[in-house]
């Protein structure tokens, strides 16, 4: 039972890293359409 609570605490911090790094990609990918948007 304990390895079982440590295998998806270790799970959720990975799905946790994931999100985080698609929250990251998703704001760049506004920055560059701002950007895009001020030059045209």
């Amino acid at each position: 039972l304990i390895n079982q609570k440590k295998k998806m605490e270790s799970d959720l911090s990975q799905l946790q890293t994931e999100v985080e790094e698609a929250v990251q990609e998703c704001r760049n990918a506004e920055e560059k359409a701002k950007k895009a948007i001020t030059d045209a």
